[in-house]
């Protein structure tokens, strides 16, 4: 009796669990669960130059001023005007940027959620989504443009497998307009687009081979316009790539879009048949409204250039400027051994090799667990905190390889449904291509800014192929899970190097910041910025190198165009000067130790030396003023 009471509650769960209202239920826990642990973090910490960069450019914005007009836009320039509404309606303060990160960040939450879901029951689907918060925002949460990138990345997913699952072209064109805005954001949002595209490129491909009463007939001219279009790609992601291509590079870089353009090559010469121009016709059918989608936006915002007569400005600012930041801000790729690290489980992707349930496996199986618990407690030690972070780090190149091999029909046995190939080869492409994020600065919280659609590629594949040994993935996923959030969301100084513990409980006491930071910072800064007010009699101070952030929480406008110095190598220094008189500047802040550009050349130290007499040393700030 009671064998059969426990029979009908599990087969009841069952039923329930898969249930419309289950999935909404453990839709609102996870999101609730999300907002809860992000709470903590969401005032917390700072780096000073990226802060001031954001919220000076706002304020720049909010007083008339247009981006790459007026001033140097380090960005394409949409995410400031972004900002510039959150100082307009919660006031100018580094927590409103903060704000309006939260806000994006709870409709990601749910978007993440429902592409997973597309691959496993909710409660698996809530765990990967949870890995995927824990390895994101958490980590560094600053309102920059690269985690706008990755929302609308997965907002723009979410649209594209909503129109796999509903032909409707209206989710086409709202994928495009995420990618305008994303470019709008940051210009690395052409990843994205270009993600998308070979994602179109990819379904009108098994349209194709689906389609019934076209020529079985591989036809020749069609499979060189792709060809000639996906060597022409790789092409010239190598020639933007060529001056910093070492072997990592290549690994992370190169070998993705290899995997992806080969698997496009060797569907079309396998499946591939129809007449030339239908099937050009059906591409141009796919493209059309994800290209109006995103040029729409950036029309937009291209159109308050040329009606200011200033579109040559907004181009220097977006293609010719950058190329002065990519040369002075830029990180290398740790050593190619560390890949290494990545091999033992690596090796579960591509020999899912799943040995009858004997004690000895049982027994192997424990000791695994054991020794995953042993380097999850002691990952605080430098090394396997290095280690586990590493194995980490090369886990997107595995995934989209892993998958490129599956949908190659590498194994027979594993015949996917339609909309399943399409949806998998959507996250290996957007995976692939928005791991360009990382170049040229690699540094590993560039990594951070990939790692959710990482977690959807890894699961992607792991989900749809019957024989892969699920259990063992899943104390992967609870292992890196663990992992991110005791060892991970410290320090953003620390990530990807060491665990360093931060807990900065002392509110910098200043009224334009409203976040969390160590005693130290708020000496320096509080310091600074009474320094600055005592002394400066004027509404502008001249800071630099490197030091945005001085004008913003200090009150003060910045006198010159600059941002950051390296933008302006050459410039004529009596022309500085000569404008710092003319605004009737008469306290300037000089920054001794700048992350990215130079130091001062001595000729314009010395002539600011002259000019403004007194001193005081800050920190490592030097403040001069003349009376």
């Amino acid at each position: 009796m009671a064998g059969s009471y426990t029979f009908l509650i599990n087969t009841t769960f069952k039923e329930w669990r898969n249930t419309r209202r289950y999935k909404w239920i453990v839709l609102l826990v996870v999101w609730a669960v999300s907002a809860f642990y992000v709470s903590g973090f969401y005032d917390r910490g700072w780096i000073p130059h990226d802060e001031g960069t954001l919220a000076q450019s706002a304020e720049r914005v909010l007083i008339g001023e247009l981006p790459h007009r007026d001033f140097d836009e380090i960005y394409t320039g949409g995410l400031t005007f972004l900002h510039a509404l959150a100082f307009k309606f919660l006031g100018p303060s580094l927590i409103s940027l903060r704000v309006m990160l939260l806000v994006f960040f709870l409709a990601f939450v749910p978007a993440f959620y429902a592409i997973a879901l597309r691959f496993a029951r909710p409660d698996i689907a809530a765990l990967v989504t949870l890995l995927g918060v824990a390895w994101s925002v958490p980590n560094y949460f600053a309102s920059v443009p690269s985690w706008y990138n990755m929302f609308f990345a997965i907002y723009g997913t979410f649209a594209l497998t909503r129109y796999i699952e509903t032909q409707l072209v209206k989710w086409l064109f709202l994928a495009g307009l995420f990618g305008g805005i994303s470019i709008l954001a940051k210009i690395v949002g052409l990843y994205y687009v270009a993600a998308a595209g070979l994602f179109l490129v990819y379904r009108e491909q098994d349209l194709a081979k689906c389609a019934l009463g076209e020529p079985r007939a591989i036809s020749r001219s069609y499979f060189l316009l792709k060809a000639s279009g996906l060597v022409l790609f790789v092409g010239l992601l190598i020639a933007m790539l060529r001056w910093r291509l070492g072997l990592m590079e290549i690994f992370h870089f190169v070998l993705p879009q290899v995997g992806i353009c080969g698997l496009l090559l060797w569907n079309e010469w396998q499946d591939g048949h129809g007449r030339f121009l239908t099937r050009v016709k059906k591409l141009f059918g796919l493209l059309w409204p994800f290209g109006i989608g995103t040029v729409i936006p950036i029309a937009l915002f291209a159109s308050a250039y040329l009606w200011t007569d200033s579109f040559g400005d907004l181009y220097r600012g977006v293609f010719v400027m950058p190329q002065k930041r990519l040369a002075d801000a830029a990180a290398d790729f740790p050593p190619f051994l560390t890949v290494i690290t990545s091999v033992p489980y690596a090796a579960l992707f591509f020999f899912p090799f799943s040995p009858a349930p004997t004690t000895s496996v049982r027994i192997l199986g424990f000791c695994l667990i054991g020794l995953l618990g042993f380097a999850l407690y002691f990952s605080g030690t430098n090394l396997l905190y290095y280690i586990v972070w590493q194995s980490a780090r090369s886990l997107g190149v595995v995934a989209v390889l892993a998958g490129c091999q599956l949908l190659a029909g590498c194994r027979p046995e594993e015949v996917l449904a339609k909309d399943k190939r399409q949806k998998l080869f959507l996250l290996l492409s957007m995976t692939a291509l928005f791991g360009l994020v990382q170049f040229p600065f690699a540094g590993p919280i560039y990594f951070i800014y990939i790692t959710p659609l990482v977690c959807l590629a890894l699961f992607a594949v792991v989900a749809v192929q019957e024989r892969m040994p699920k259990l063992r993935h899943l104390v992967a996923l609870l292992f890196y899970l663990f992992f991110a959030v005791i060892w991970t969301n410290g320090y953003v100084w620390g990530i990807g190097v060491s665990y360093v513990p931060f807990r900065p409980e002392i509110l910098l006491n200043n009224d334009r910041a409203g976040l969390r930071v160590t005693d130290v910072y708020n000496q320096l800064y509080t310091q600074l910025v009474e320094l600055i007010r005592r002394h400066s009699k004027s509404n502008y101070i001249y800071a630099a190198p490197d030091c945005p952030e001085v004008y913003f929480l200090s009150g003060m406008r910045n006198p010159t165009r600059k941002i950051f110095d390296f933008f302006n190598d050459g410039e004529n220094d009596l022309a500085l000067v000569s404008e710092l008189k003319e605004k009737k500047v008469n306290l300037v802040v000089i920054n001794r130790k700048p992350q990215f550009s130079k130091p001062l050349n001595p000729e314009l130290s010395a002539a600011l030396a002259d000019r403004f007499p007194q001193s005081v040393d800050v920190g490592h700030f030097t403040v001069r003023w003349r009376d």
